[in-house]
């Protein structure tokens, strides 16, 4: 007769581990949501490092295809500053990224400069505008959801002790 030997964990360590992954989750969820919202203070032209630019060219700088076949690249165009923003009242040339279509050329486009340096067209659509300004509200949600695990076993694992400390006393 052979003998099987059965290794088990015991529920708290369970608890403790699942705890750690859900906190895990939670924490890369908020960077997400502070990234999203850091990138919408830019593409909202809210730093006030905001210029009009007549753009030049544009070069795709992404694939495009999705996992359906189609797709829009993200465009890098190069443009001049309107000579009234640039300055020291020369001609200045930046490269704007993150353009969803094409724009016309030689047409003034707002954009803006990021927190970390990068230039991005300014969002004009009321709608569009909405939607960035909100957009980091759904990773901050589902990070809070994920975050009650581990406050709930701390909560949980401290009211224990009390529990045994009382009894022992």
């Amino acid at each position: 007769m052979t003998k099987q030997t059965q290794t088990t964990v015991r529920t708290g360590r369970k608890q403790v581990l699942g705890a750690v992954v859900c906190g895990v989750i939670a924490l890369s969820l908020f960077g997400i949501a502070v990234y999203m919202a850091v990138s919408a203070v830019g593409r909202l032209g809210l730093v006030g490092n905001e210029l009009t630019v007549r753009v030049t060219d544009c070069d795709a700088s992404a694939p495009a295809t999705t996992s359906r076949g189609g797709g829009h690249p993200d465009l890098d165009c190069k443009g001049f500053v309107d000579p009234t923003q640039a300055s020291g009242g020369g001609t200045r040339r930046i490269t704007a990224t993150g353009f969803s279509s094409e724009p016309v050329f030689g047409a003034p486009v707002k954009v803006a400069k990021e927190p970390w340096g990068s230039w991005v067209p300014v969002d004009q659509g009321d709608w569009n505008r909405l939607g960035r300004a909100l957009s980091p509200l759904i990773p901050l949600a589902v990070a809070g959801l994920f975050a009650k695990v581990p406050v709930a076993v701390c909560r949980g694992r401290r009211n224990s002790r009390r529990l045994l400390a009382g009894s022992l006393a």
